[in-house]
């Protein structure tokens, strides 16, 4: 199963001591890339939640808020200081620029500095209420992850069989195609007038060693073997498994590339060119897969 790398997942719970809120997101990256935005008296615990998250997660840019307000008792205290100073600098701007200064109390409550939390109190019991409901964010984004991985695999699946099918259409033009090399060959002999010079043994060696440059045989074989262990890879019992599809999708591509180069048949060159569209519809759907 595969899992794309863009995903949502909140999770809330209340209990008596205080309300937690915990909303994960993440979008494609090359590697891990974690922000945070912690209240502040979790932020000891920062190193312990990037763990947490960076195991289950693996890849990804990935944004996190973990939101704890304390409900009941306080364990907080406002800093007079930093209160006066905030009024006394909103007030004489509003009154200078005549504005309405509304609720300025809520205002400066929300101000960096304002609310000083008191982070002595935090309890083990508390810390492992917030692991839960982060666990339960990472659960929700996951299942997000899953239900978008599903998808993008039943559509890489079918580009996939798309081109072993047109792999499998190149074969009725092979013998035509290699029968209009030959033609013109010969062609070009009688038209420099040298069939009755020419050693007929010599001519059919030099035939063989000619055409078998223009054989496709080993490119088709691997083309299909790549195919077959892109499926495989597709199919196997692992989280993180975007970066090995491409490595075996960028060797389909090189065999797809050399049958063009190699076709000397425009009913190939356009089957080529059909694989190459599927190929790059694969391409774009790894760029978001885990």
């Amino acid at each position: 199963m595969l899992y794309s790398m863009t995903g949502f997942g909140r999770a809330e719970q209340a209990t008596k001591a205080q309300r937690i809120v915990v909303e994960i997101k993440s979008v494609n990256s090359k590697s891990f890339d974690l922000r945070t935005r912690i209240s502040n008296q979790f932020q000891a615990k920062e190193i312990a939640i990037r763990k947490l998250i960076q195991q289950q997660l693996i890849r990804g840019k990935v944004d996190v808020t973990v939101q704890v307000e304390s409900v009941g008792e306080t364990d907080h205290n406002i800093n007079e200081t930093a209160f006066n100073n905030y009024y006394n600098t909103l007030n004489q701007l509003a009154n200078a620029q005549g504005i309405d200064q509304g609720d300025l109390l809520y205002t400066i409550t929300r101000m960096p500095g304002v609310i000083l939390q008191n982070v002595d109190k935090v309890s083990e019991e508390d810390w492992h209420q917030v692991q839960a409901v982060i666990q339960q964010a990472l659960d929700a984004l996951v299942a997000y992850r899953a239900e978008e991985g599903e998808a993008t695999e039943k559509d890489i699946v079918q580009n996939i069989n798309a081109i072993q099918q047109l792999l499998q259409e190149v074969d009725p033009h092979e013998q035509e195609r290699i029968d209009k090399i030959k033609n013109r060959l010969l062609q070009s002999l009688e038209s420099l007038q040298l069939n009755n010079k020419v050693d007929e043994n010599r001519l059919e060696q030099e035939m063989i060693f000619y055409l078998d440059k223009f054989d496709l045989n080993e490119e088709k074989i691997r083309l299909e073997q790549h195919c077959k262990y892109f499926l495989e890879e597709l199919e196997a019992n692992k989280l993180d498994k975007g970066k090995k599809l491409g490595f075996i999708l960028q060797e389909i591509g090189r065999e797809i590339n050399t049958l063009g180069s190699k076709a000397n048949s425009a009913t190939i060159q356009y089957l080529v060119i059909q694989m190459k569209n599927h190929a790059d519809k694969i391409k774009e759907q790894l760029a978001n897969i885990m």
